[in-house]
């Protein structure tokens, strides 16, 4: 059981370290700050909070970050690691994915940057 938590908590520190990442990426690319984000803990959330970047492929960049990374983290962890919790990483990453639904924070910002980019484009 103690394993299942752990295997779920490692998925949440390596989604946000996912947008965290994509966030130091398109702040070197927007020339900003590299660091210029805030991590806000709460009992419930856990957040990454940054300034909208002026392109919208650079917003939806960093909302596929955060599911993503942890897939394609686990299933490297997966094929080189021959360990019962990494089939619990995996599952978990997998499981993850369902932030890219409309209904999550991830893909309400995915959403409203494909809107962006299609208006712009007009």
């Amino acid at each position: 059981m103690i394993g299942l938590i752990l295997s779920l908590l490692v998925v949440v520190l390596i989604h946000e370290i996912g947008h965290m990442l994509m966030i130091i990426v398109c702040n070197k690319l927007e020339k900003r700050q590299l660091f210029d984000f805030v991590v806000t803990i709460d009992w419930k959330h856990v957040a990454i909070v940054h300034e909208t970047f002026a392109r919208p492929s650079s917003n939806l960049m960093v909302a596929l970050a955060g599911p993503l990374f942890p897939v394609l983290c686990s299933i490297v962890l997966f094929l080189i690691w021959k360990h019962p919790m990494s089939h619990q990483l995996l599952f978990f990453s997998l499981l993850n994915t369902v932030m890219l639904h409309p209904a999550c924070p991830d893909g309400q910002n995915i959403t409203a940057s494909l809107k962006e980019m299609k208006e712009r484009k007009r």
